[in-house]
């Protein structure tokens, strides 16, 4: 099906794109955020120190409140988005099935006609050397090839080399008609999903529009906050947004250590899925890039609350809620100089994981930074273009390592098959975030590599393109990354 180059943001939303048709839950109006000081009150507050810094404090509570909804909004966006880029990948599939079905069938026909062509060479055969029954009138007789391979099954002198050409010629025949059958219920499974594909595609350009519209208007709001915080501090707007990115990591890094202790996910490894905390409604992340403020409060969602399943292949991390903490090492049993003992080990560093392999996970990082500032476009994987799971796949591809696909879901399944998640609070960077509607891969809507611990890199959604960020709405993360490579 060919589209239009219109853009969304990879999500999912609730949807039935097999058998039923489709639905897409789309989040709610976001929260108009509480009014903050005026220029005027800005610039009276300038001039007395206390003043300026219960300004300060409320601008950043505005700014922070504005991200919030501006996420929000986006969210509905990245779910339709999803929902349309699922629809397009059962699409693709049904192509894919009917290419190879037809494919099949053509080969399988060839070898059908070759079967028959030696049934008729036996009929003419036979009727030379006194085959009884047998007779050149069957090859006039018969309407097509099924025909005569009935009428030359009839007959009852077939010596052993007859019966056994005549056998692969029915099976030969069978293979065919079977092959047809599949053919033409995989055109129907095509008509279905192109159907399909284009309502998710309406769908998604409406959501698209009224989402845009939204988070353009708190975007706006923000600038200005910016720039009176500049004002009042006497920065520059670069600065401000530098220094308040910077904050939000902080408070992102925070807010998933508190919501996955209070989850208790640090205690389990890997699973298919986990109820959405909410977060305390703390700033949890920020910042702006290419033009766009892009931080969030990372307040409550929508999504309930399930108990995580455990993957097919789990790890067992050793100090889960503590993973800077370095394993006890064992005691010699026999030191050659028992009078001066071995060193204590070093303390622990502060949390600031690096990579189990470092080539790899740094080498997917540096490809994801290389796209950085380049537009978002739903399908995009590059060199121009990107959308989410678009730019995880060739980050790691760049790298040797698959992701099990083009879809959001496809990678989650595909690292929870081969046993390559780990729980969100041992988060390295590398590793990948999946956020998630419900709490479970059915509702994963959008990914992004870690960068650090409150920070990722990400092909967000149009007009923001791809981005270095705090890591936004953490209650909406799943409770597993996937760690493509490296020491589980």
């Amino acid at each position: 099906m060919t589209t239009t180059a219109r853009s969304f943001s990879c999500g999912i939303a609730t949807i039935a794109v097999l058998g039923i048709g489709l639905s897409v839950v789309i989040a709610g109006p976001a929260q108009a955020a509480p009014s903050g000081p005026s220029w005027d009150d800005v610039k009276a507050a300038k001039s007395d120190a206390a003043d300026a810094q219960q300004t300060v404090d409320e601008l950043s509570d505005r700014l922070g409140a504005l991200q919030d909804a501006a996420d929000r909004a986006g969210v509905a966006e990245q779910q339709a988005g999803q929902a349309y880029a699922l629809a397009a990948s059962q699409q693709q599939e049904a192509k894919d099935t009917l290419t190879d079905l037809s494919a099949q069938s053509k080969r399988a026909k060839d070898r059908a006609d070759d079967s028959a062509g030696q049934v008729a060479g036996l009929v003419v055969e036979l009727s030379r050397t006194g085959g009884g029954d047998l007779s050149t009138t069957m090859l006039m007789d018969s309407s097509d090839s099924k025909d005569l391979l009935y009428r030359v099954g009839t007959m009852s002198h077939l010596s052993e080399r007859s019966a056994t050409v005549l056998a692969e010629a029915r099976a030969d025949q069978k293979t065919v008609e079977s092959l047809a059958a599949q053919q033409s219920a995989a055109e129907k499974a095509l008509r279905k999903a192109t159907e399909t594909t284009k309502t998710a595609f309406a769908t998604a350009n409406d959501v698209s529009a009224d989402a845009q519209a939204r988070v353009q208007e708190e975007q706006d709001q923000q600038d200005e906050v910016l720039r009176q915080l500049a004002y009042l501090k006497g920065t520059s707007v670069a600065t401000e947004t530098a220094y308040w990115s910077a904050q939000q990591a902080k408070a992102a890094a925070a807010a998933i250590a508190k919501q996955t202790r209070d989850a208790g996910t640090g205690n389990a490894t890997g699973g298919s899925n986990a109820g959405n905390t909410g977060s305390t409604g703390s700033g949890s992340d920020g910042g702006t890039s290419g033009g766009s403020t892009t931080g969030n409060t990372g307040g409550s969602a929508s999504g309930g609350t399930s108990t995580p399943a455990v993957p097919s292949t789990p790890s067992k991390p050793s100090t889960p809620s503590n993973p800077g903490t370095p394993a006890k090492p064992s005691t010699p049993s026999k030191p050659s100089t028992p009078s001066k003992p071995a060193p204590a080990p070093a303390p622990a560093p502060a949390p600031a994981p690096a990579p189990s392999s470092p080539s790899k996970a740094a080498g997917a990082i540096s490809y994801a930074r290389g796209q950085l500032g380049k537009a978002y476009v739903l399908g995009g994987a590059g060199p121009n273009t990107w959308d989410c799971s678009g730019l995880v796949m060739m980050a790691y591809s760049s790298q040797g390592i698959a992701t099990g696909g083009h879809n959001v879901v496809w990678q989650y399944n595909y690292f929870k098959s081969i046993g390559r998640l780990v729980p969100l609070s041992q988060r390295q960077p590398g590793d990948i975030l999946f956020y998630s509607s419900n709490g479970t891969a059915s509702g994963a809507y959008h990914d992004s590599i870690v960068t650090s611990y409150g920070t990722m890199v990400e092909a967000a959604r149009p007009g923001v393109g791809v981005v270095e960020r705090a890591i936004w709405l953490p209650n909406q993360l799943m409770p597993y990354v996937a760690r493509p490579s490296g020491s589980l």
